[in-house]
Parts: structure tokens; sequence; C-alpha cells
């Protein structure tokens, strides 16, 4: 199974993740960059791609880190606590523990996510 690696920039701090091999994951590469508005609900950020990557395996719970996509919406979603509101594709997820600094850290009103240099 094959990993990419991408970086979530806040601006004030850079989140790497690992995205699993599924077909929803290659649609989400495919498109990289992404700059992305988001939405702050409970412990989780999300926001809107505007690319409809479909639906393979939806699940109803994602790990704190876990990276997830909806086609509801077209958003991506950063969970760090909170439960999905409806089943979502888990995607990849954030390295380490390194996602804490979404709950550390006020708020980011914006993301640039892109494939790392690595």
């Amino acid at each position: 199974m094959t990993k990419r690696q991408i970086q979530f920039d806040f601006g004030s701090f850079v989140l790497d993740a690992d995205l699993f091999d599924t077909d929803v994951s290659k649609k989400f590469v495919a498109h990289l960059p992404y700059q992305v508005h988001l939405t702050h609900w409970g412990n989780e950020l999300y926001g809107s791609i505007e690319k409809d990557l479909g639906e393979e395996n939806p699940v109803e719970d994602i790990p704190p880190g876990g990276i997830a996509y909806t086609n509801q919406g077209n958003y991506v979603c950063i969970f760090f606590g909170q439960k999905p509101a409806w089943a979502v594709e888990y995607i990849g997820q954030i390295l380490d523990n390194h996602w804490q600094a979404l709950v550390e850290s006020p708020v980011p009103k914006a993301v640039v996510i892109r494939l790392t240099g690595r």
C-alpha cells in the first residue's frame, strides 16, 4: 500500500499527513493544491474543495487527527475529537499527535493543502 504525504499549511503552523491508498484519496491528490476556507464545528474543521470525488467506503467514526472527505458539500474535514455528523470517507491521518495544535491554537480560518516535497 502506497501512502502519499500531504501538508496542511494554516499560516501560523503546518501539519503533515499521510493519505491512504483509496480511490477517493487518489482523486483528492489529483486536484491538489487546494485553498480552503474553513468552518469550525466542535472539534472539527471543514471546508469545500469544490470537487465531487465520489463515495467509496464511508465510515461513521474518525479518530482524532483523521482527515476525511464527504461529497455532501464536497468537504475536506479534519477531526480532532468530533464525531462526523454523517458517514464520511476516511482518507488520511495527521502524523503523530501533531493534530493537537488544532486544539491549542486559535481556530484557523483557511488552509492550503498540498503535496509535501518528501
